[in-house]
């Protein structure tokens, strides 16, 4: 948003000085890129408390399904999500469980310089990273001993097929897509 407030083309000039011109048309397309990451937060984070994984991973993977003639690892990229989705709320939790560690030690996060604060993230940040890594490899280590072998042939406990509902939210999403897109253009 900065870059476009500080650096944009076009319209009514409010201040330059130098490369930094402020113009009108910057400002709508900084106001338009908030709109737009703000609608991404929202939409995703509604998308994950209403949803499991298991079924996100399954819609994507069903999605995918037509790049399988073209040799994409669907299946793979699906079980990636899938266990991505698992993790990140046990991730979040050992984040919370080292700043709780690190606090005991006499860690401070909250005062000093930007730099000072970033430099103290680290001993935040390797802990996570070799947690996160010894996890991942416990996980591999429990799929392979179960026989895990992903891709084709593989059975579903339960398939979904397409209900009203699932329609009519599809034809407000693309309604909505022609809108913006319309918006766009004529805007």
């Amino acid at each position: 948003m900065l870059i476009q407030i500080l650096f944009g083309v076009g319209g009514h000039v409010y201040f330059k000085y130098g490369i930094i011109t402020v113009t009108s048309q910057g400002l709508l397309n900084a106001v338009y890129l908030a709109i737009r990451f703000i609608l991404i937060v929202l939409v995703s984070t509604v998308l994950t408390l209403s949803t499991s994984p298991l079924e996100i991973s399954g819609a994507i993977e069903s999605l995918l399904m037509p790049l399988k003639r073209f040799h994409f690892p669907v299946y793979e990229l699906a079980l990636m999500l899938s266990i991505a989705l698992r993790f990140v709320p046990t991730l979040i939790d050992e984040t919370e469980r080292i700043m709780n560690a690190q606090r005991s030690r006499g860690a401070d996060f909250s005062h000093g310089s930007l730099w000072t604060r970033i430099k103290k993230l680290i001993a935040i940040l390797i802990p996570l990273f070799e947690s996160a890594f010894g996890r991942a490899d416990e996980l591999a280590v429990a799929m392979e001993a179960r026989g895990y072998r992903g891709g084709e042939g593989r059975s579903r406990y339960r398939v979904l097929q397409l209900q009203r509902m699932d329609w009519v939210a599809a034809l407000i999403m693309i309604a909505f897509s022609i809108l913006i897109i319309l918006m766009r253009v004529w805007g």
